[in-house]
């Protein structure tokens, strides 16, 4: 019997080992500002000690360090109080690989990596830190998880003028853009982003030049909560912006969900001319937009060129009276499903563009069971500029294509 029981034993034995294969097993690694058990005083430090697959815990702390993940598979957990603050003065590492600047706190590049439970902090540095961002994942994939971004800007809004006094636009708190073939999938969730200058979330999909039918990225923006400085005279801030460019066919556009997010305080007031806007798209396909609130915003959502969007159950209240030409829901392009949302507060509930010269019509929109509440005209059509945008046209304030106030190549 007990014979028996050696050769049982024997045999689990050989199969956990193996027969000559190796099993490689993710290791974890530590970051602590002392190095206090054998951790790694850096965060850099440990990305560069890593293996592919491995796990970097940050210790509570604050590193002022500007952080690079470049073709590494790697989960950075951060436990309560780690904080990443940026430099005083940070490297442009965008350049080199995108062709505009940008300077990432924490940039992740040509990977699948988690980024989960840690403060970003910008500082307030953009003056000495001109295109700060905060997480970026640059034809990358993976989570952006329960974190802090905060302070990416000047620490009041502001729209720097460049030389020829063209409106420069930057402080972005989570990037993620992908322009090669190779499909990537994002997961931004549960995260609260504050203080932003520019955009708080902002997911730019562009076709590869060598294949443009490809389609390359699926962003999930879920449960995060996005608060602006509005209202302000400074700047329009956008809240999230999701679009994809180049793409041959529309099919191949940027998709993927916009749910459950929270959004605050995207007011424009005073002189500045564009208003701020709640949820931004541009060219998606078969984009789920649901269950979003939107407070205290000029616009609320702004679906430009959507193919088969579905936008139901979001709750969208405007600024009041005191704030003129505040919209529900601009929307143009083709098959989309407008149901359940609820509008509050607002000049115009819906706008469906007609003939708009730079944005087309809205074709095939279904409209069901929209209710609306203390808004001046629930239904507009024609073309697609806010009475804002009009305004400023007529006082020849040139309008911002949707370019400039992206990083793009």
């Amino acid at each position: 019997m007990k014979t028996k029981q050696f050769v049982m034993l024997a045999l689990i034995l050989l199969v956990l080992m193996g027969t000559g294969n190796t099993v490689a097993y993710a290791s974890s690694l530590c970051v602590h500002p002392t190095g206090a058990g054998r951790c790694f005083t850096s965060i850099q430090a440990a990305v560069d000690a890593a293996d592919n697959g491995d796990r970097i815990i940050i210790r509570a702390g604050k590193y002022v360090e500007q952080v690079t993940i470049s073709g590494k598979d790697l989960t950075l957990y951060g436990r309560s109080g780690a904080v990443i603050q940026a430099p005083a003065e940070m490297e442009d590492t965008l350049s080199p690989i995108f062709g505009f600047p940008g300077r990432p706190i924490l940039l992740v590049t040509d990977a699948e990596v988690t980024v989960r439970d840690l403060i970003i902090s910008g500082a307030n540095s953009a003056e000495t830190n001109p295109f700060l961002q905060g997480i970026t994942f640059l034809n990358a994939g993976g989570v952006i998880r329960d974190n802090v971004v905060k302070d990416v800007g000047f620490g009041a809004a502001r729209l720097p003028l460049d030389e020829n006094g063209e409106p420069v636009y930057q402080g972005d708190g989570i990037v993620v853009i992908n322009f090669l073939a190779t499909p990537r999938t994002v997961e931004i969730t549960e995260n609260w982003v504050v203080n932003f200058n520019n955009n708080g979330i902002l997911v730019d999909a562009e076709a590869d030049l060598n294949d443009p039918f490809a389609a390359t990225l699926t962003a999930h923006v879920t449960n995060n909560v996005v608060v602006a400085s509005g209202p302000t005279e400074a700047i329009d801030q956008w809240g999230i912006f999701i679009g994809g460019f180049g793409f041959a066919d529309p099919q191949s556009s940027v998709t993927g969900t916009i749910t459950g997010n929270r959004l605050r305080d995207l007011v424009t007031v005073g002189a500045h001319p564009l208003p701020s806007i709640g949820i931004v798209m541009f060219n998606p396909a078969n984009l789920e937009v649901s269950n979003n609130t939107m407070e205290n915003v000029n616009i609320g959502l702004a679906a430009n060129r959507a193919v088969s969007a579905q936008i139901t159950r979001n709750q969208i209240t405007g600024p009041g009276p005191d704030v003129f030409g505040s919209s529900g829901l601009l929307i143009s392009g083709t098959d989309s499903y407008v149901s359940e949302n609820r509008f509050k507060k607002l000049d115009t509930g819906i706008l469906l563009f007609v003939e708009d010269p730079d944005l087309g019509s809205a074709l095939n929109t279904i409209l069901d069971e929209n209710r609306f509440e203390r808004v001046a005209m629930d239904i507009m059509t024609g073309p697609g500029a806010p009475m804002v945008m009009m305004a400023a046209a007529a006082e020849g304030v040139a309008t911002t294509p949707v370019l400039t106030k992206l990083p793009h190549r």
